[in-house]
């Protein structure tokens, strides 16, 4: 790779790379040793935890290093050759100084060896085997001991031995109501010939428990389910009993319990409190006799004022406990997660009493009359109480950047009322205001640039559909959204209009899984005007040409695996997949109806339509650091393939891949890297794109003091055109032979300052690698310059 770089000067600069490396290895060593100066005499530093696992065990049944490693008491700090460790030891560890604050948070506590520690661990390995059914296995371990540097590596070794599998299930049910409940399921994890798993039958009780509370059985638990366990058998099998007691309702003269069949229950009154203040319910005794109840389908619906602050037929939808069903623990939970899911409600509470009205009693008969059961129905009323959130929200956000020639400011000012029709919809608007200033040598070319942007959308917590999507309510948070957004850059060279109206889909299957699709989805790219030098200097003749009037429609969805707001998690993973497609249904009409091209172009009212399919991935992934810091890092990918009417021709600016910036690579500011290795382009503003991006960000977080923490980053990535594109500049096309030396590189400083409910960043890069230098002068972090950076400020992490 670095001889395709730096041919010109081949060995100086190989021999300046391998010095500089060969420096930093050196420093790290020293560093890592130094450590020994800190420690106690006869001490060793804990440096790393080894689990050997059972190759003997089949690998289907073999215990996993990193399940066992979970039960190890000492684990040595997340270090580099002792880095971290070595700062820590730099700081008093009972001084009050910033800087000593500043040590020990970003620095890592030794951890000293202690053997009664290793001991404890191995019993808890032992233990937690033993639980998997491995009741003959046997732990050790042992310790590599480095007395020249005082550190220490402890091995962990497990031999689990033949397991104990299950031979024989078996109900013991006193109650033969819920015993006749029970027979219809059949989807029991406990089989005859499994290995007898404490994990597994845990799961089980869990399993058999919900069962249970979704067919009325309220206030049964995991707690009355018993597993009883026989391994006198031999060979290795056990015999295993499930047990459920029938309800104890008292005692008699010998103190033996007195048991009857679990009740069931049913829903009685459904009261909801859409408007519910816990203050003033805890002062004012009168609170709840001075509102006012509507009774609709079932729910009383309890207010203050003239009118409920939901509509009833809304809170109906959301609601789904019926009066009169069994009572249900599953459809309980989708109601709170279907109130929840709306913004107006800030926070919910479901509670359930049982009903003052005497139990009925039924019965159940079975394939016989003769096979019956009996037991008892009572009612429970429920009430939910909601708290909404305010109404009536404003919102201000700021970016900018800036290098040695380039500065940008953007600001955005945004409006939200969470319940503008009663139905808790989601109205929001926003206007952008963007200047840019570019320095530039020639005086025909404006410096400024000014971009002006508006959006409105109102959102619904429902599927705005003719059917009904959710028979069996499943999905959670449906919404659909209607957008409309327009933004106008003016620019001396050129000024365009883009306008974006879009109709979708949201919704979720948990809290992880997460689901968009927009059927419809026009964008109109609107060019008032072009300057001809401004396309003269364009030395890309694809991108000239995307600078024309198009039209892009179709449809476009995306998945999200990963918590919503990660914000204050330090601990997380975060995949998101984007696909796009365009101007099939126009294409499809235009054959339809036998259009002729114009110009080359098929059109729509007179305007050529882009085709393509575009797609992007992103995957994060935070990983704690000892007790206050974390490595994020994430991966993207993106390509956007036209075909058809836009078939090796062009695409609109907007819809290609860019590089730079606050969320990229921030050592440039936006638009400047790229495409590739062509030569740096100078056309009077940034504007190198292309069809195809890879980029790879990481950095480090830590605390600094009191409410600023820092960050050391590293950014690499490009964009590039495929080869099937057309008149791209050399060294421009992607190709699996050469693209690695043609990836920038970035390293950095960030600031933050972290307010909980947002932080403001601030994030200084610096070049290391600019590909579109010319071979022998791209490692610019051999010669810096402030030209080299960029300075970002944003609202946010970056990823």
């Amino acid at each position: 790779m670095f001889n395709s770089i730096f041919r010109p000067h081949k060995m100086s600069i190989h021999r300046r790379t391998y010095s500089l490396v060969g420096c930093l290895l050196a420093l790290c060593f020293l560093v890592g040793c130094n450590i020994k100066g800190y420690l106690p005499e006869g001490a060793y530093m804990l440096t790393k935890n080894v689990v050997e696992e059972d190759k003997a065990t089949p690998r289907n049944e073999r215990i996993a290093g990193s399940e066992v490693s979970k039960y190890i008491r000492q684990r040595p700090s997340m270090d580099l050759w002792g880095i971290r460790a070595w700062l820590y030891c730099q700081a008093d560890t009972v001084g009050a100084k910033w800087w000593d604050k500043f040590l020990r948070n970003v620095g890592a506590e030794p951890v000293i060896l202690d053997t009664t520690q290793t001991r404890l661990s191995a019993a808890n390995i032992g233990a937690y085997v033993a639980s998997r059914g491995f009741f003959n296995a046997e732990e050790e371990y042992s310790f590599r001991l480095n007395p020249k540097n005082q550190t220490a590596e402890v091995t962990y070794t497990t031999f689990q031995g033949e397991p104990y599998r299950i031979a024989r299930v078996e109900s013991q049910i006193s109650d033969d109501f819920m015993a006749k409940v029970l027979a219809t399921d059949t989807t029991s994890f406990v089989r005859p010939g499994s290995i007898l798993d404490l994990e597994m039958l845990g799961t089980e009780r869990t399993r058999i428990a919900e069962v249970l509370r979704n067919r009325g059985y309220y206030d049964f638990s995991v707690a009355d389910i018993e597993f009883r366990v026989d391994t006198t058998i031999g060979h290795h099998k056990a015999n295993l009993t499930m047990v459920i007691d029938g309800r104890t309702v008292g005692y008699n003269s010998q103190g033996q319990p007195i048991e009857e069949n679990h009740p069931l229950y049913r829903l009685g009154r459904i009261k909801i409190l859409p408007s519910y203040d816990a203050t003033r319910a805890a002062t004012d005794p009168d609170y709840l006799l001075s509102l006012d109840t509507v009774n609709y389908k079932g729910l009383e619906i309890v207010y203050s004022g003239g009118k409920p602050n939901l509509r009833p037929s809304v809170l109906r939808k959301f609601v789904r406990l019926q009066q009169g069903a069994l009572y249900s623990n599953a459809k309980v939970n989708s109601t709170y997660d279907n109130l929840m899911g709306m913004d107006y409600i800030r926070s919910a509470n479901i509670l359930f009493s049982p009903s003052t009205t005497a139990p009925t009693p039924i019965t159940l008969i079975g394939d016989h009359w003769s096979d019956t059961a009996e037991t008892t129905e009572g009612l429970l009323d429920c009430e939910i109480r909601l708290t909404p959130a305010q109404r009536q929200s404003y919102k201000v956000e700021l970016e900018a950047s800036t290098t040695s020639s380039f500065y940008g400011v953007a600001t955005t000012v945004g409006y939200q009322n969470r319940n503008i029709f009663r139905g808790a919809e989601l109205f929001d608007m926003s206007f952008t205001f963007g200047y840019e200033f570019l320095k530039v040598a020639d005086p025909s070319f404006n410096r400024n640039s000014i971009e002006l942007g508006g959006r409105v959308g109102i959102t619904f917590p429902q599927f705005l559909f003719p059917g009904d999507l959710d028979p069996n309510g499943r999905i959670q948070n449906a919404k659909t959204r209607l957008e409309f957004s327009i933004n106008d850059q003016n620019r001396r060279y050129y000024d365009r209009v883009l306008s974006n109206v879009t109709f979708g889909y949201t919704w979720s299957f948990g809290s992880l899984y997460h689901y968009s699709l927009r059927p419809f989805d026009v964008s109109l790219v609107k060019m008032n005007h072009v300057s001809q030098s401004f396309l003269d200097r364009l030395q890309n003749p694809y991108l000239r040409d995307s600078y024309t009037t198009q039209m892009m429609a179709g449809l476009s969805g995306s998945f999200h695996f990963g918590e919503q707001n990660i914000t204050s998690k330090r601990d997380y993973v975060d995949l998101r997949v984007n696909v796009g497609t365009s101007g099939n249904i126009l294409s499809g009409i235009n054959h339809l109806l036998g259009s002729s091209k114009t110009n080359g172009h098929y059109t729509m009212f007179g305007i050529p339509y882009a085709q393509y399919i575009r797609t992007d991935l992103s995957w994060a992934q935070s990983l704690e650091v000892g007790e206050h810091s974390n490595f994020v890092y994430r991966l993207f990918g993106g390509i956007i393939y036209p075909y058809g009417n836009s078939h090796h021709e062009s695409l609109p600016a907007d819809r290609l891949f860019y590089a730079g910036g606050i969320n990229s690579m921030r050592g440039w500011s936006v638009r400047t890297i790229g495409p590739g290795s062509s030569a740096e382009v100078h056309s009077g503003y940034p504007s190198q794109f292309g069809n195809l991006r890879l980029e790879a960000n990481a950095e480090f977080r830590f605390p600094i003091w009191s409410i600023f923490d820092g960050a050391v980053f590293v950014d690499a990535g490009n964009v590039w055109y495929t080869p099937d594109i057309h008149g791209v500049p050399d060294g421009a096309a992607f190709r699996f032979g050469s693209f690695v030396p043609q990836i920038a590189l970035n390293t950095g400083l960030g600031l933050r300052l972290n307010l909980k409910v947002l932080v403001l960043r601030l994030d200084w890069g610096v070049q290391l690698h600019n590909p579109n230098k010319p071979e022998g002068e791209r490692w610019v972090i051999a010669h810096p310059k402030w030209s080299n950076t960029a300075l970002n400020f944003g609202i946010g992490y970056p990823f």
